[in-house]
């Protein structure tokens, strides 16, 4: 019985010395776009049109066939490595649109370019210069994608239905808190904080099977900074481990001690006088 009175003595003085296990730190930031861009298709010579430099972004589809879509790329390397990302809210600003639909994102395998060309408010596009993305080209004019349109990830990371002009949506997820797999868009900014090389961006994909669907977004070139493409990251990390050493121990800590001791010390002395 006394061993076991001085055992649980100091094991409740090292818990509380040592606060229980380290909690972790969550943190939250937001980011704008360090590339965003159009891509055209569908008219002759659209493979060859470019808005790299313009204040919108344009997706789905013209009433003259010309399809676009929308690559949008954030910076996210000041997140510390080893931090365990959380939460994942991508927004854009839709400033017209003709319908509702369906528009997907997708995480990029490959890099491209955002150049010079500025298409005003027309979602035409304007002629590619260099360095721009293009339907064919990752930089205008000699790099090409490996597959026209952009190379991306099949299966979407979100999607979401877009609807009425001049609104704020979002696309994004959270960590499951009871365990199982992370959202796929919150698996895309993980891997970019593990390895910020492959952090490529996004996709942005609508209808592509009809007319008169076409869409338009703020760019991050807006003159509006309010709406330009924005990207909010929750992340944890653990807090550091600390050496036993340098652990202090506080005064009530000590007070705990003494007190325990004292009723170990008083047990014991009873049973000496009871043995007598």
């Amino acid at each position: 019985m006394r061993r076991r009175l001085w055992a649980g003595a100091f094991l409740a003085v090292g818990w509380l010395c040592a606060g229980g296990p380290a909690l972790a730190q969550t943190t939250s930031a937001s980011f704008g776009a360090v590339q965003d861009t159009s891509i055209f298709n569908g008219t002759p010579g659209s493979d060859t049109l470019a808005d790299g430099s313009g204040d919108f972004l344009w997706l789905s589809v013209t009433a003259e066939g010309l399809n676009r879509r929308m690559l949008v790329k954030f910076d996210v390397s000041s997140i510390p490595p080893g931090s365990v990302v959380q939460q994942v809210t991508v927004t854009l600003y839709e400033s017209r649109a003709r319908d509702e639909h369906n528009v997907a994102v997708h995480r990029l395998l490959a890099s491209w370019g955002e150049g010079a060309s500025s298409a005003g408010g027309q979602g035409t596009g304007a002629p590619a210069q260099p360095g721009d993305a293009t339907w064919v080209r990752r930089f205008f004019p000699n790099t090409p994608w490996a597959n026209p349109g952009g190379d991306f990830d099949p299966v979407a990371s979100d999607v979401r239905s877009v609807g009425f002009p001049n609104t704020t949506y979002s696309w994004g997820g959270n960590l499951p808190q009871g365990g199982g797999p992370a959202p796929r868009i919150v698996s895309d900014v993980q891997a970019w904080v593990d390895n910020p090389g492959s952090n490529h961006g996004w996709i942005f994909i609508g209808a592509e099977d009809g007319l008169q669907n076409a869409k338009r977004f703020e760019s991050r070139n807006n003159a509006t900074v309010a709406t330009r493409p924005k990207l909010t990251v929750v992340w944890a990390k653990a807090n550091p481990p600390v050496d036993d050493a340098d652990i202090p121990v506080p005064g009530w800590a000590l007070g705990v001690l003494a007190a325990t001791l004292l009723g170990v010390h008083a047990v014991h002395s009873g049973r000496s006088r009871r043995r007598e």
